[in-house]
Formats: C-alpha cells, sequence, structure tokens
C-alpha cells in the first residue's frame, strides 16, 4: 500500500461526518467520481460492488479511486 493510501485511509478512520462531507465539496469530483467516492469511502463498498452497480469494469473504479485519491491527498497537503 502506497503511502498517500495509507494517509488517506488514516484521514477517514479519524474525520468525522463533517470533515468528508467538506472535503466532498471542495474536491470538485464528476459525478461518477463522486458515486465512486460515496460507496468506496462512506458506504464501504469494495471495488467489483461498485463496479457492478454503476455498469462499468472494476479497472475503471481502480482508475477512478487512484484520480479521487490523488485530489484528497492534493487537498489535505500530504
Amino acid at each position: 500500500m502506497s503511502t498517500e493510501s495509507k494517509a488517506v485511509n488514516a484521514f477517514f478512520h479519524n474525520a468525522i461526518r463533517k470533515d468528508v462531507d467538506g472535503l466532498a465539496y471542495d474536491l470538485l469530483l464528476s459525478q461518477r467520481q463522486d458515486r465512486i467516492f460515496e460507496m468506496f469511502y462512506i458506504q464501504r463498498h469494495d471495488i467489483n460492488f461498485i463496479a457492478d452497480t454503476i455498469g462499468c469494469c472494476p479497472r475503471v473504479v481502480e482508475k477512478e479511486l487512484r484520480t479521487i485519491r490523488k485530489k484528497i491527498v492534493a487537498h489535505l497537503e500530504l
């Protein structure tokens, strides 16, 4: 696991809902990224479930999660 992933996971482990809502608002995510963000980080669904739900392959979800993670790291200045 990369240091970025560890830092993002640590943020979500310690964050309260207000922090997460503020982060989601500030990130300026696309509609698909916003849905993936909600399902992965808030609802804690796995990548395969998310892919089945939104109608794409798991690799697309993984790519979007990398993009989301980069935006989170940039926002948190890690």
